[in-house]
């Protein structure tokens, strides 16, 4: 996050809604650009009003969550794809957020915010998501020409695949250059590691990538989801 334009963000809001206010946390994510859980107090007004209210102060190009505390076992939800973006920020959220996360203005909650300790159930759900969701938006990229974004989300995909299969060996802080190393390492997984490796391989520049190089990361992600699916059974 734009540290910078984030603090003025804030600054603008808790000018707006402060007596409504019971938390503002900040987080950050390996595949997004982190964003802000902005938690209103359990008695405060009308929440469309409020959310309304919020996106007037100007947010920046970060994720917000708007929730009453009552409502905080959302961020540990499973979570669903908003189309057209592909990739939902759960389920690493909740331990971003309460592991990671830094409180920004009012009442340290973080600790109310739940985290499964069974994280194999997020692995499946994952999984079922990629499969549902992710072949339908490969199949309209494709209708787009968008062959460059298909390759560069099949990688970016197959990384969160096996970051979400690292919850299971308490790792949830983890670089996404180093994901899928820790991955082969941990899970001994050497099998999935070389299947990303061929798809990190293909080109994602508009000039190099076609139809074909963006069929073969498709391709080679059912792989990734077959090769990994066996870490959910």
């Amino acid at each position: 996050m734009a540290e910078a334009t984030v603090q003025a963000f804030t600054s603008r809001v808790i000018d707006r809604l402060e007596d409504q206010l019971e938390s503002i946390i900040g987080y950050s994510h390996p595949f997004t650009n982190g964003g802000l859980i902005v938690i209103f107090k359990n008695d405060a007004g009308f929440m469309p009003d409020l959310i309304a209210e919020v996106y007037e102060c100007g947010p920046p190009n970060i994720t917000l969550y708007c929730l009453r505390r009552a409502e905080l076992f959302q961020i540990f939800g499973l979570g669903v794809f908003g189309w057209p973006n592909p990739l939902e920020e759960k389920p690493l959220l909740a331990y971003r957020v309460r592991l990671g996360g830094e409180v920004i203005y009012g009442r340290d909650i973080r600790n109310e915010i739940a985290i499964d300790g069974n994280p194999i159930v997020l692995l499946e759900s994952q999984l079922q998501r990629c499969k549902q969701f992710i072949r339908n938006w490969a199949l309209d990229q494709f209708r787009r020409r968008n062959y460059a974004g298909i390759t560069k989300e099949m990688d970016r995909q197959s990384k969160y695949l096996m970051a979400t299969a690292l919850l299971a060996k308490g790792e949830w802080d983890v670089p996404t250059e180093n994901i899928p190393n820790l991955f082969e390492s941990l899970l001994e997984d050497t099998e999935t590691k070389l299947i990303w490796t061929d798809i990190n391989s293909l080109p994602t520049n508009e000039q190099d990538a076609s139809r074909e190089s963006a069929a073969e990361a498709v391709w080679l992600f059912e792989q990734v989801l077959q090769s990994i699916e066996r870490h959910a059974q």
